[in-house]
């Protein structure tokens, strides 16, 4: 899809991203590009020093890099000098966003609204979404084509709930929710009572919310199950990757950074700013601290103290885990040592 124009002056792109400008400031630039595709009339930036060799041979006319790389080969006819690449780009991808249409606010006839929910001003519904008794919708919010939202769900101002979202009874989204395609808040835990006798498993009532703070973002088809009481609680500022399962109970603190296929078991406490790489896995019932990091694809089995850095499974401290796969790597040539001595043992 072809982007608005950006018709903006290197010096002016300076002044929007707060950086210093280098060579020629009166560049008229057009559009923006990745390092390998920019043209002459386009700004592009490196955000990552591995990439270095794309910014030396780049055709960009203007390139956003980091003040440490005042000394990089680069041709563009300008440089931006920022402390931060990736977020200066993204403020100039903000700028053309703006120029994007806006959605004019509209309820679709196609779609079921109950007449006790609460609609706040300027609110979109798309068709065949149904909104059940009792929801209030904020001022400005967009709910997409065929989602469910629930009795008495509460959904903040200025959210964004893309298409096919399932927002279950009573649960909760602050201000600025940004949920994606699939999402599913508030299904039943997985909470069951087994028969020692029979084996039979007994299904558990859930019977808490979801509870979603100020400006959390949502991506496609990830779960969060209600609590079985009380309210599963996701903190103000969290990014959550597509594809998490986040077992009920759980309580997430702010400013985390989720990946991909993370799955949380039921009453795992996170603490705030904590970062889950892809596909990493935590036992329930435990707390990982604040700052904590974990690697992808590691297993977490016991509480983790606060600014902790885990690798493997089990995780353990990514020192300790980076000298385990060394080893495991010499793995073959110690047993090969270890056979020798016991033949020589043998022979003496």
């Amino acid at each position: 899809m072809p982007l608005p124009p950006l018709n903006m002056t290197v010096a002016q792109i300076a002044q929007l991203v707060n950086g210093q400008s280098e060579g020629e400031e009166k560049l008229l630039i057009a559009g923006v590009s990745g390092l390998a595709a920019a043209g002459p009339e386009d700004v592009s930036f490196l955000g990552n020093m591995k990439y270095q060799a794309a910014a030396s041979s780049t055709k960009a006319g203007c390139v956003i890099l980091p003040a440490a790389a005042r000394q990089l080969p680069c041709p563009a006819k300008a440089r931006i000098f920022v402390e931060d690449p990736q977020y200066a780009f993204s403020l100039i991808l903000g700028v053309l966003e703006s120029q994007k249409p806006k959605i004019t606010p509209a309820l679709d006839p196609a779609a079921r609204i109950h007449y006790q929910a609460k609609l706040g001003a300027n609110v979109s519904v798309g068709p065949f979404a149904v909104i059940e008794r009792g929801a209030l919708i904020g001022e400005g919010s967009v709910i997409g084509a065929q989602c469910f939202i629930g009795e008495n769900v509460r959904i903040g101002r200025h959210c964004l709930i893309y298409p096919q979202v399932v927002i279950r009874e009573d649960c909760v989204v602050g201000d600025r929710g940004i949920l994606h395609a699939g999402v599913v808040i508030g299904a039943d835990g997985y909470g069951y009572s087994t028969d020692r006798r029979t084996g039979v498993h007994r299904k558990i009532p859930q019977l808490g919310n979801v509870v979603i703070e100020e400006d959390v973002e949502i991506g496609a088809n990830t779960t969060i199950d209600r609590a079985a009481i009380d309210s599963t609680v996701i903190g103000a500022g969290t990014k959550i990757d597509n594809l998490v399962q986040v077992g009920h109970n759980c309580r997430i603190g702010k400013g985390c950074l989720i990946v991909a296929q993370v799955a949380l078991a039921g009453s795992t406490t996170l603490g705030n700013h904590v970062v889950l790489g892809g596909q990493v896995a935590i036992a329930g019932h435990l707390h990982i601290g604040d700052g904590v990091q974990v690697a992808g694809q590691s297993g977490v089995m016991s509480d983790v103290e606060k600014g902790q850095i885990l690798f493997g499974s089990p995780a353990r401290p990514h020192r300790e885990a980076l000298k385990l796969q060394a080893i495991y790597g010499k793995l073959p040539e110690i047993y090969a040592a270890f056979k020798e001595m016991r033949k020589e043992k043998s022979g003496s």
